[in-house]
């Protein structure tokens, strides 16, 4: 709702014309600066922050604006903030004042917020009408760096309204650029610290110094408008533009911290403690042994995972060596193969060379040339010497020659390396029996 209500308001207020300024008294904004806004990565350290101001442009009290302020945070992001002042003059004005804004960016130390200030509700004579003089809608980035001792915040931005007079002149423009920076010191760091404080609000130099003397108290002193110092209690004082004139400015907050774990539990101890900051504190509780006990559960988990990434990567290593063993293998039993085919190939073409002998050896033996049969036999042989046929070819031509002898030998030749050869095996059974007769009745094999 406050998301959708900023930004109905926004739209709203962007379309009324802007133009001059009136009492804007220091210390009274929402943030830590005299009058420009703030941003932070931080939600602020208090619940709220409430207290008074006052702007002094001279030494009579017509020359003298009040405030009291008060602040905020709604959530992480958006904040809030209400002003009262009364103004200059025999018969001041009284004005209301609202101020919004909401962080939109973070990263490392910079923040970005944007939002609305000086909604001014301004005292008629009978009735609380909105001045849209001061109307300011700004945009405004911080850089905060930490030291060992110290803490340096720097602010820029932009604005309209009230953040937009010119610097140095009376006019005011649409859109305007601030300025400012705040060093956070160790002076006396057991109240929270001093804080010195230089901006550029759009329209002159301000100076201030923020003094704690309790840890939830502050006094501020302030100068507003350095330049134009020298015309501090002007007899000619103008109520309508005291935007021209310097003030020196004096004031005092007060806060509520947010309640810290350690302190908190301290008080838990001392018995100090409501039924609202206890129930709070039991549930941190709660809530912290079990995130202990899932950080310690995911750590196990973890810890099991990576057991099982090293299992699995060496796995991975020993399957990868098996993959390029087998790889390995793979391309010599391609080469074998490769081998044997040609082997084959070229038994291949032996045996049909040895063939073509053995044929001619044939014709040889059946016209009676034994010589060139023989021949034929022999070079069939030396081509393959593992053909049983040819073996048998020559013991029969052997017989023929009357070698009875070799013809033996090679008939039992072809048949060891054929032992099925049932001719061959007939023919030294015949010729073991002295049944063969002449050459005549041999089988010409």
């Amino acid at each position: 709702m406050i998301k959708r209500g900023n930004i109905l308001l926004i739209c709203i207020i962007s379309t009324i014309t802007l133009s001059g300024q009136v009492t804007r008294v220091a210390f009274t904004k929402p943030g830590y600066m005299l009058k420009i806004p703030t941003s932070s990565i931080y939600r602020t350290p208090y619940v709220f922050r409430t207290g008074i101001s006052t702007d002094i442009y001279g030494f009579a009290d017509t020359l003298i604006t009040r405030g009291v302020f008060f602040e905020t945070d709604l959530s992480n992001t958006f904040k809030i903030g209400i002003t009262s002042i009364q103004g200059v003059g025999s018969a001041p004005p009284v004005e209301f004042g609202l101020h919004f804004q909401k962080r939109l960016f973070v990263y490392g130390d910079i923040s970005f917020s944007a939002g609305v200030h000086d909604l001014v509700l301004k005292q008629g004579d009978k009735e609380l009408n909105i001045d849209t003089k001061t109307l300011s809608i700004f945009g405004v980035i911080s850089n905060e760096k930490q030291f060992e001792t110290s803490n340096l915040c720097t602010y820029m931005g932009f604005g309209t309204g009230g953040l937009a007079t010119g610097f140095g002149s009376d006019s005011t423009t649409s859109a305007g650029v601030f300025a400012g920076i705040l060093l956070h010191t160790s002076i006396m760091a057991e109240r929270g610290g001093v804080e010195f404080i230089g901006e550029f609000d759009g329209g002159g130099i301000n100076a201030g110094v923020r003094i704690p003397f309790t840890k939830d108290y502050n006094l501020m002193f302030g100068v507003n408008n350095l330049v134009k110092l020298y015309n501090f209690g002007a007899d000619d004082f103008d109520l309508s533009t005291t935007k021209n004139y310097p003030s020196l400015n004096i004031g005092l907050d007060f806060r509520i911290p947010r309640v810290k774990p350690e302190s908190a539990r301290r008080r838990r101890l001392e018995g100090m403690v409501d039924e609202e900051t206890q129930l709070i504190l039991d549930m941190e509780e709660q809530f912290a042994i079990k995130l202990d006990s899932t950080l310690k559960a995911a750590d196990y988990e973890i810890a099991k995972l990576r057991d099982s990434l090293k299992i699995f990567e060496a796995e991975i290593k020993y399957l990868t060596s098996e993959v390029a063993q087998l790889r390995q293998k793979t391309a010599v039993l391609e080469d074998s193969v490769r081998s044997a085919k040609l082997a084959k190939h070229a038994m291949e073409q032996n045996i049909n060379l040895a063939l073509k002998h053995l044929s001619r050896s044939l014709r040889y033996f059946y016209a009676g040339d034994y010589r060139e049969a023989l021949q034929e036999v022999e070079a069939a042989i030396e081509l393959n010497p593992n053909l049983a046929l040819a073996y048998a070819r020559r013991g029969s031509i052997y017989y023929k020659l009357g070698d009875i002898d070799r013809a033996t030998i090679n008939w039992n030749l072809a048949l060891r390396i054929d032992p099925e050869y049932d001719d061959v095996r007939n023919i030294l059974r015949a010729l073991n029996e002295n049944r063969l007769r002449s050459t005549g009745s041999t089988r010409k094999e």
